[in-house]
């Protein structure tokens, strides 16, 4: 039986072929020489973009909400600004009195519903051109989005600072355009799909998960990096200069873009495509995007054929809100409630980005060798054998995006709390939830089916990721609108009540990561316990024998000496109820 099982999955010749040649499986040949070839290097690079762009987003971050904020205090107070807020009081005031001045809770509420809306209006364009760009990327790679999405990214932050340069001239409430700008490129959703499917076109189940974190890494150096020379830069000079940094930032990540190469296999024509159309009037243009948009959205949906995947996606909706509520929000919060300034509370952004470093570094890697390091199953005469017993990889996944999911519960309940320690605390217990999000990307990749073509499972993960890029847009649809509402109710009501944002945000959090602790992870370690026994028989080890049926699962159960007894197996076995 075994040597029949042994036939049938080729359990070796895989793994060794791409450890013999571990370059990317394509493109070799077409890639320049000064591009990268190995998906280690492909991965690495990747994630120095991402550095890039983050660290630009977070120089910009804390000096637009200065900045915004002074612009409406201007108006507040007459257009005297800071300085007339001082008059107002008695005069006499220094520039960390002028600035407490403006948090007035009529400044600060139009300030958070501003963020808020243009939140929203950035999700709505994301939605709108996620399944357009998603079919693109499928066609022309992921590169090409990519760098389109820096465009915007680039375009969107100059609509921004053009409208705060123009002060009094012009209504503040124009900032409220520069979403538009995303239609270049799809905006953050379409970037963070396309990257990730770069990712898995050049990452095998093994260091997917791994691969994912190091692209949360740099973002989270960035969120770090970011915070720091923002709030520096804006106590030594003005708010201007992180800012003007920030497109430096964007610009570098787009250079480092031209050391990438394509990762997506060469696509065959399909004559079922529609040509494109040189002369195409609006109407027409309106309604083949639509229906492209349908069609995509249809094929999208039919990969989730597996309840699994429904289950898994719910949990997405959960990690845009957060991040809204730990980027600007998170400084206003604690600029209004402790009085503190905002290039102050900037400062405690970099407190995220350390425990973020800290747990992707070493934490969610320690623990993944852990929990997936096999057993060793002792034997008669004092002697040890390797067992299995160790979690899959999607096993492994699961659990620490569990672990994760309650961290980040229970840092949003502390952060509620009326004291700066508890809200400090808070956040560095909610960040050690930082895993969340590429946890869960790689156990949704892994309930994709195998066995196919890789041209066809690089579309189905780029489909997978276009709808995780769609369900994160419909969360920050709300989200911004009702974490700025939500803030405007506890500044009325004062006191405790001012934790009602994060409050909220804990339910909510408990509400959409709830699935993950529902879910079965799909079978599939039968074939790596076997090769592990190849592997110690072919080096002497594997004295023992056992006896398994078709499916693998050991028939001698608990007398066996060379296994581990058969609870370990029930999830592999048929008749099993699980999602798969």
């Amino acid at each position: 039986m075994r040597s029949t099982r042994r036939e049938r999955v080729p359990l070796l010749h895989g793994r060794q072929q791409q450890q013999q040649n571990p370059q990317l499986p394509h493109q070799i040949d077409a890639a320049s020489r000064f591009q990268a070839r190995r998906p280690r290097a492909v991965v690495a690079l990747l994630a120095l973009m991402v550095f890039c762009v983050s660290a630009s987003g977070t120089l910009a971050s804390v000096p637009q909400t200065q900045l915004l904020e002074d612009n409406i205090c201007r108006r507040y107070y007459g257009g005297g600004g800071v300085h007339a807020a001082a008059a107002v009081d008695g005069g006499g005031s220094s520039a960390v009195d002028d600035e407490r001045l403006c948090k007035a809770a009529a400044v600060q509420s139009r300030l958070a519903y501003l963020d808020g809306w243009r939140g929203m209006i950035e999700a709505i364009v994301g939605l709108f051109m996620a399944f357009p760009y998603g079919a693109l990327a499928d066609r022309i790679g992921r590169k090409p989005i990519i760098l389109l999405s820096l465009v915007g990214f680039t375009l969107s932050g100059a609509c921004i600072a053009g409208v705060l340069a123009l002060g009094q001239a012009v209504s503040v409430q124009l900032v409220l355009l520069s979403p538009a700008f995303f239609m270049i490129g799809g905006g953050s959703c379409v970037v963070v799909s396309a990257l990730y499917s770069a990712v898995s076109d050049v990452a095998d189940e093994e260091t997917r998960a791994t691969s994912f974190l190091m692209i949360s890494f740099g973002s989270l150096a960035g969120n770090f990096v970011g915070p720091v020379v923002s709030s520096a830069l804006m106590q030594m000079s003005s708010p201007w200069v992180p800012l003007l940094a920030s497109f430096a930032a964007m610009l570098l990540g787009a250079g480092v873009m031209a050391f990438v190469p394509e990762t997506m296999a060469p696509r065959k024509e399909d004559p079922d495509d529609e040509p494109p159309m040189l002369f195409d009037t609006t109407g027409s243009m309106i309604r083949r995007h639509l229906r492209q948009s349908a069609a995509q959205l249809e094929g999208s949906l039919a990969i989730l054929r597996k309840p699994a995947l429904v289950i898994v996606l719910v949990c997405f909706l959960s990690p845009l809100p957060m991040a809204m509520a730990m980027s600007q929000l998170f400084a206003q919060y604690v600029s209004k409630r402790f009085g503190w300034s905002l290039a102050s509370a900037g400062y405690l952004l970099s407190v995220r980005g350390v425990v973020n470093m800290l747990v992707l570094l070493a934490v969610v890697p320690g623990l993944s060798r852990l929990l997936l390091a096999p057993r060793r199953r002792q034997l008669g005469g004092g002697s040890s054998r390797k067992g299995g017993g160790g979690l899959s990889v999607a096993g492994k996944d699961r659990l620490l995006a569990q672990l994760s999911a309650v961290a980040m519960t229970l840092g949003c309940l502390l952060m509620a709390g009326g004291s700066i320690v508890q809200v400090v605390g808070g956040l560095v217990v909610n960040t050690l939830g930082a895993g969340l999000p590429p946890l869960v990307r790689s156990l949704a990749a892994s309930f994709l089916d195998d066995g196919q073509q890789q041209q066809q499972q690089q579309q189905h993960t780029s489909k997978l990721q276009t709808l995780i890029g769609v369900t994160e847009a419909v969360s920050s649809l709300f989200a911004g609108p009702a974490l700025a509402g939500l803030f405007s109710a506890g500044m009325d009501r004062g006191g405790a009540w001012m934790g009602l944002p994060y409050a909220c945000l804990a339910v909510f959090l408990a509400a959409t990561t709830m699935p993950l602790f529902l879910l079965r992870v799909p079978a599939g370690d039968c074939a790596d316990l076997l090769q592990a026994e190849e592997e110690e028989e072919a080096s002497g080890e594997g004295s023992i024998a056992c006896i398994r049926g078709v499916e693998g699962e050991c028939l001698l159960g608990f007398r066996c000496a060379a296994h581990v007894p058969l609870e370990d197996y029930p999830a592999r076995m048929p008749g099993r109820s699980t999602f798969r």
